[in-house]
């Protein structure tokens, strides 16, 4: 800190401040860090804004951002960068470029991929989208992205995979598209797992068509109604127990055990009691839900999404599974249930690929990129 100045950082969120959400928790500690460091750091979302509040969900996407560039012209000289959550700064930055602040788009999910994936879900499931939503997923977003990423100072994403397509196709400053990967905290990591009989599935995450419920219900039901010893926890839904319940026929129905919510440490005793992790999420920006489970020792069926791709191998470190495949799922649970040694095995690789996403270490590397955007400003 004896060559910088204080800086001054806004984070402009396009998400809810919800303290269970990977977002938020992600900004609140990287806000912490960087107050530790001397810095200040303001986090705004879409409630903070009285207008766009009173909105109903579907036209916040269009009025968030002129309400955003009107704030950011009247705070202009508040702040030395600004870090822009998807598409919520594009107007702000087109209108403001080389006026205010520096700016950093960051991204968490890129929502053209997570469209498509949508619209795949949707056309199988037999419930075409909205001509509303398509219009703003198909026509206006990739418009907002473009403009946000080519006006921007810096571009950021979580994925190898999610910055190869922002670099082809929306556009980026001279610098590139970089990726920033969150961390995972110690209380997560273990450093011995027995060896036991494959009881307790757990999943992590929201109870949404995109995390591959459907899929996952569908298996589900098949290994709970073959071996009525087993059970299936799904953990953060951030729905009610009986709306997750009501997916799964009434006889495997005490067989699972749904928790809406759980702070950190009550997560981490989940990850440590559970015997093997099951996600089958279509697409995933991250996934701290993966990171998590690795640094767990947990043997890992996942499909190849999000940070998943990047830090596991198949047959190595996980047993990858195609999308969209409940039998996938059911092969990859039985197959370790009569390999122990190979649950092991995975679960100790996937162990040892966590380490490079330690919370100290990924946190470092995202200030110095923080830093390297605010340039000048950071001296």
């Amino acid at each position: 800190m004896s060559d910088r100045r204080p800086l001054r950082f806004a984070v402009v969120l396009q998400t809810p401040k919800d303290p269970q959400s990977a977002v938020y928790i992600g900004y609140q500690t990287l806000g912490v860090e960087l107050e530790r460091l001397g810095h200040s750091v303001e986090i705004v979302s879409p409630a903070d804004f009285a207008a766009v509040r009173r909105m109903k969900g579907r036209w916040v996407p269009f009025a968030y951002p002129f309400a955003v560039a009107s704030w950011m012209h009247r705070r202009r000289r508040d702040f030395d960068l600004v870090m822009f959550h998807s598409y919520a700064g594009w107007l702000a930055t087109a209108l403001g470029r080389g006026r205010g602040p520096r700016s950093l788009v960051m991204f968490h999910g890129v929502e053209p991929l997570y469209h498509r994936e949508l619209r795949e879900e949707a056309t199988a499931d037999g419930h075409p989208l909205s001509w509303r939503y398509r219009l703003l997923q198909e026509r206006l977003m990739p418009f907002m992205l473009r403009i946000a990423c080519r006006t921007a100072d810096g571009v950021s994403c979580l994925n190898r995979a999610e910055a190869d397509f922002l670099a082809a196709r929306k556009g980026a400053p001279a610098e590139g598209v970089r990726t920033l990967a969150h961390g995972v905290a110690p209380e997560f990591f273990v450093t011995h797992r027995a060896q036991r009989a494959v009881r307790t599935l757990l999943f992590v995450g929201q109870w949404l068509a995109m995390k591959g419920t459907r899929y996952l219900r569908d298996a589900a039901v098949t290994l709970l109604r073959e071996d009525s010893s087993m059970r299936l926890l799904c953990a953060g839904t951030l729905v009610l127990e009986e709306t997750v319940l009501s997916d799964f026929p009434q006889d495997v129905r005490r067989q699972i055990t749904v928790l809406p919510r759980v702070d950190q440490t009550g997560l981490a005793r989940l990850y440590h009691d559970a015997d093997v992790f099951v996600f089958p999420s279509l697409y995933e920006g991250f996934s701290r839900a993966i990171i998590e489970a690795m640094a767990s020792r947990l043997p890992i069926i996942t499909t190849a999404v999000g940070v998943a791709a990047d830090a596991l191998r198949h047959e190595e470190s996980a047993l990858f599974m195609p999308k969209r495949s409940a039998a996938a799922i059911v092969a990859a649970v039985r197959r370790l249930k009569v390999d122990p040694a190979l649950a092991a095995r995975i679960g100790v690789a996937a162990r040892v690929a966590a380490e490079e996403y330690q919370v100290d270490v990924m946190q470092l590397r995202t200030i110095d990129i923080i830093m390297e955007v605010a340039g000048g400003a950071a001296r």
